[in-house]
Formats: structure tokens, C-alpha cells, sequence
């Protein structure tokens, strides 16, 4: 098993192999990206989440910009939707949705959006043929404090499957979601089921990554704040630039 490798107190980066596996084989370091299959010469990213990816907040722009900060340039954003937060981000995020939405070939969303269908993880990865996936799903999931962590686990891993039945070699990046307080910051029951989530992730991660198509474990739990989203739940400016700090952290060594 390969040890998990960690990136500072604010964030947590784990490449969680299975038991047994042989180290993979790839070409020197100095000379490529080995994140990826050689073939891969400009990872496709695509995001999927809920309203935190498609915002507001709008992680995204501060992510991007890290990124070029960085000198980081030799990837595409890739997704169904354009973003709307001033940094021409394409991502595959829909508010209001859940893990199980995404499962479905296509999915509809009454209470947030009449009369428009929105595609699944298959349809989505068939359509943008993404290298990796940014998945951010749970925050609904766990939203009333109700909802169990297995119930959501399972369907991480469904999705997963549904991803490698695309893409055998992509490469997964699973989000701790961050701290959130519903129904205007006096539902605990949400940051406890939240917790709870965040903390089987790691164990979910490592059983389900493969040397094939590796999961990473991005940590936005640690630093955040919900005293930095006017609601709790959806971050303001300042929540949304520690996030994409965070998911910056967790995608430059892949990305270098």
C-alpha cells in the first residue's frame, strides 16, 4: 500500500492505493507528468458538485487563479456549463443536487429549477471525456443531518464505477467537504452528519483507489469556516478563496 503523503495542516493530499499492489511503472518524473497515462499530453478536468462548485461563492475563479500564479497553465477545464463568476471555469456542478441525482442517466430538480434535465456521471464523462474528476457531492446529502454516511459512501462508489466504465484511467480527486450549519446556521445536526462524512473518506478512498485510476483525498474541512458563508452553507468571498487555495493544494502536485 503506498503511504499517504500530506501537504501542511490546511490541507490533506493522499494517493490511497490497494492492498498488495505492485508500484506503478512510469516514465520519469523530470520528463512528464506521471499523474496521468502517458497518452494524456493536457489533463481534462472536470468538476462535479452542487451549488458550492456552481455557486455562489465561486471557488472556481480563485482556483484558476492560483493555478496560474503558479505557472501552472498546461490543462483544460471541461464540463456541460459555463461558469458565471468571472473565471470562464466549464464545470459539471448542479445546485441542489445529490449524490444519487448524478447516477441517473439524467436527472430534473423541480424545487430548484422547472422544467430542465441535467445530465448524469455517465452522459457527463461521455460528453467532456475528462482525465480527472473534481468531485465535491455531499453537502445535500447531508444537509437535514439525517441522512446516513454509508448511504453516501455507497454512492461515491457507484459513481466511481461509473466514471472507470468511461475512463478506466481517471483519476479521482474526493473532496472532505467543508463545515457547514443549515436551516441559517441552527441545524447542528448538518455539521455533525458532516463530520461524520468527512471522516470516513479517507477509509472509502482507500478502498476503492486503484493503481489504474487513483483516488486522492482533498481535505476542505480542516480550515474552513461557516462563519464565512452568510448562510453557513454557501461561502462568501472570503470562504470561496480558501477553498480554491485548498483545491489549488491539492491539484498542483498532480498538475505539475
Amino acid at each position: 500500500m503506498l503511504k499517504p503523503f500530506f501537504l501542511g495542516a490546511s490541507l490533506t493530499l493522499s494517493l490511497i492505493a490497494g492492498c498488495g499492489s505492485a508500484p506503478v511503472k512510469m516514465a520519469d518524473p523530470a520528463t512528464r507528468n506521471t499523474t496521468f497515462p502517458e497518452y494524456v499530453t493536457t489533463p481534462r478536468i472536470m468538476i462535479v458538485g452542487d451549488s458550492i462548485s456552481a455557486g455562489p461563492g465561486c471557488y472556481k475563479k480563485h482556483l484558476k487563479a492560483n493555478l496560474t500564479n503558479a505557472g501552472i497553465t498546461n490543462y483544460q477545464f471541461v464540463g456541460s456549463y459555463s461558469d458565471d463568476c468571472g473565471g470562464n471555469v466549464m464545470h459539471s456542478a448542479v445546485s441542489c443536487s445529490t449524490t444519487a441525482n448524478f447516477l441517473d442517466h439524467e436527472f430534473s430538480l423541480p424545487n430548484c429549477f422547472a422544467d430542465k434535465k441535467f445530465a448524469g456521471i455517465t452522459k457527463l464523462m461521455q460528453d467532456n471525456k475528462p482525465d480527472m474528476v473534481m468531485l465535491q457531492l455531499g453537502v445535500n446529502d447531508v444537509w437535514g443531518g439525517s441522512t446516513s454516511v454509508s448511504y453516501v459512501t455507497d454512492n461515491y462508489t457507484k459513481l466511481v464505477k461509473k466514471m472507470r466504465a468511461q475512463n478506466p484511467h481517471v483519476v479521482i480527486v474526493v473532496a472532505q467537504i467543508h463545515k457547514i450549519i443549515t436551516d441559517n446556521c441552527d441545524n447542528m445536526g448538518s455539521y455533525r452528519n458532516a463530520e461524520m462524512l468527512v471522516q470516513a473518506v479517507p477509509a472509502w478512498a482507500r478502498a476503492n483507489s486503484t493503481q489504474q485510476s487513483p483516488i486522492y483525498v482533498a481535505d476542505l474541512w480542516t480550515n474552513s469556516d461557516p462563519k464565512q458563508a452568510p448562510d453557513c452553507v454557501h461561502p462568501g468571498e472570503a470562504g470561496a478563496e480558501r477553498m480554491g487555495l485548498n483545491w489549488f493544494n491539492a491539484l498542483k502536485p498532480l498538475l505539475q
